[in-house]
């Protein structure tokens, strides 16, 4: 990590864009970010903030948005930014860009320049690089709050992938306004009102070319299967489908309130409990216990439908040997009425 060192752009080739006055559309898109902050609880007068930067257009709005409601909300804003080298002089152009704009707004900056080589460069290895990077970031600033820039139309293109790859009420949920220390105040605002909001306030933008990569899942759900639906069937689908992630998400957090009677002795690399008292919950509350105890094995990450299936087979089983899988680093072992879950 690295603060920030004079750009090489000048001020004037990014625009000072908090020197431009308000115009009426500007206003209504920052008072219904408020009222998404108010809605969802999402902050309070007095907090500290990592506002994650790319460069695009989602981010360098959240920016701005946040650097107009700083003075009156008396916020500390701090920029991250990920550099993965992996487009070459675009990479490098981002970077320079955000550099820019944190000189502008007179704003503390860091970048992560992720120089060794990825042997993977999937979305799951780039989005654990990066929130790893910001997590460590806010610890050391001490702030309260990740802040990052998905949107509705990001909510409603999370939920169709999601749909598609077969997820259940957790993974439908998609990506909730404000979960631990990660805040998404623009999650209700979409993607066209965005890019007036930046042609209002004469903000430069880049744009990612492999956004437009049809390799991609996501761009195949953004240009393809959205403006079918929108076309074929329902004019709102992005906004239907935004607001139905949010309802599944308030569905879960509701489920995974709720208290059961199983307790697990738990050690350093182990976890046991009882497969009778686990099997007397309803089907839900099984699979969300399941995934709770399996995360911590698993990285933090919630375990896939095929690794769940396998172990609800081996936990219903009446046969009365010792049952044992092994699945990615994970031994599930069952002896009796005990059930063994232990990294090897």
């Amino acid at each position: 990590m690295k603060r920030s060192k004079k750009s090489s752009l000048s001020s004037k080739s990014t625009l000072l864009s908090y020197k431009t006055p308000y115009s009426p559309f500007v206003r209504r898109f920052i008072k219904l970010v408020l009222n998404t902050v108010n809605k969802f609880d999402l902050w309070e007068k007095g907090d500290s903030f990592i506002v994650c930067v790319s460069g695009g257009p989602d981010s360098l709005c959240l920016l701005d948005v946040l650097t107009l409601l700083q003075k009156k909300q008396n916020f500390t804003l701090h920029i991250a930014h990920v550099n993965y080298h992996l487009r070459g002089k675009d990479s490098d152009s981002d970077e320079a860009l955000v550099r820019a704009y944190a000189e502008n707004y007179s704003l503390p900056l860091t970048v992560f320049s992720q120089k060794k080589n990825i042997q993977s460069v999937s979305e799951e290895k780039l989005r654990d690089i990066r929130y790893s990077f910001f997590e460590k970031l806010r610890m050391k600033e001490n702030a309260d709050h990740i802040v990052v820039a998905h949107n509705q139309d990001d909510q409603a293109e999370t939920l169709l992938m999601r749909l598609l790859r077969g997820s259940g009420l957790s993974g439908l949920s998609a990506m909730r306004p404000k979960n631990g220390s990660i805040t998404r105040p623009l999650i209700e605002m979409n993607r066209s009102d965005i890019l007036q909001y930046l042609k209002e306030r004469n903000i430069t933008f880049r744009e990612d070319k492999s956004n437009s990569d049809s390799r991609y899942l996501r761009n195949k759900v953004r240009h393809e299967l959205i403006p079918f639906l929108e076309e074929k069937f329902q004019p709102q689908t992005r906004k239907l489908l935004a607001e139905t992630a949010t309802l599944l998400g308030e569905d879960y957090a509701v489920l995974s309130d709720i208290p059961t009677e199983l307790s697990f002795k738990q050690e350093d690399l182990s976890v046991e409990f009882s497969r009778t008292i686990l099997l007397k919950l309803p089907t839900a509350l099984i699979h969300q216990e399941i995934r709770a105890l399996l995360r911590p094995f698993l990285g933090g990450k919630n375990p896939d439908k095929n690794l769940i299936n396998e172990l609800m087979k081996a936990i219903k089983s009446t046969k009365s040997k010792t049952q044992t899988l092994t699945f990615k680093g994970l031994k599930f072992i069952r002896k009796g009425d005990r059930v063994r879950l232990l990294n090897f």
